[in-house]
């Protein structure tokens, strides 16, 4: 029981404590809440000499609303439906191009580095939703600790080093940052773009969506046509 409390509480309050910094720091982008809540979890675990598998004996409750809140998603998607419908072609023309792009340029120099299948797999997936992607990786026999590993610090780098890109690049409308960030960084660059914007988080989450929907269906086809 104690070990659960410990779990829970320690995750609850690292993440408090790093989405108040995130927020006094006027959502500087290298201060995400979820980089920095990792970090202060990992750092706590060591100093307090508490082992990983007691830690995720509290934690992993917190883990069975991912699916949920993933899902829950759908209300701002649903909000901004009439503008999303008139962008619906140019929308789903750059989800294919850029899904198919960031799969095979990722899986592919992998491979040509000689990277076992457990990598490439992982790779194969990494920009969806982490529910998605370990489901993914699961019935391709893929490593499902690396998976979630790629998954997870494929938003994190998406989310720090988004907003950087997008204010050198002058991007200014919120469709074209949200859905970029959420087919790039999943649930982590959605989180930030809600920051950002209710429109951007909104074509965040169609992103987020869509590209798991692509990705669930499309990685499979691939995987049996080339391994």
């Amino acid at each position: 029981m104690l070990a659960v409390l410990t779990g829970l509480l320690l995750t609850i309050m690292a993440y408090c404590l790093a989405s108040w910094l995130f927020a006094r720091s006027a959502y500087f982008p290298l201060l995400n809440p979820v980089l920095v809540a990792t970090t202060l979890i990992i750092l706590s675990l060591q100093l307090l000499n508490i082992e990983y598998s007691s830690y995720l004996l509290g934690a992993h409750y917190l883990s069975l609303l991912l699916g949920p809140a993933t899902v829950g998603l759908a209300v701002p998607i649903a909000m901004h439906s009439r503008t999303i419908k008139k962008k619906l072609r140019p929308i789903l023309l750059a989800l294919v191009v850029s899904s198919l792009v960031a799969v095979c340029t990722s899986v592919g120099l992998a491979w040509l580095m000689g990277a076992d299948r457990n990598i490439l797999v992982g790779l194969s997936v990494k920009a969806a939703t982490m529910p998605i992607a370990l489901e993914l990786a699961r019935s391709l026999d893929g490593a499902i600790a690396l998976t979630a590993a790629f998954v997870f610090f494929t938003g994190i780098l998406g989310a720090t080093i988004g907003p950087f890109i997008f204010k050198w690049m002058n991007i200014q409308h919120d469709d074209v940052r949200g859905l970029a960030m959420g087919v790039t960084s999943h649930v982590i660059g959605t989180a930030t773009e809600f920051k950002h914007s209710q429109e951007a988080g909104s074509y965040a989450s169609l992103g987020m969506s869509l590209n798991g929907i692509f990705t669930a269906i499309v990685i499979p086809v691939l995987y049996f046509l080339f391994f």
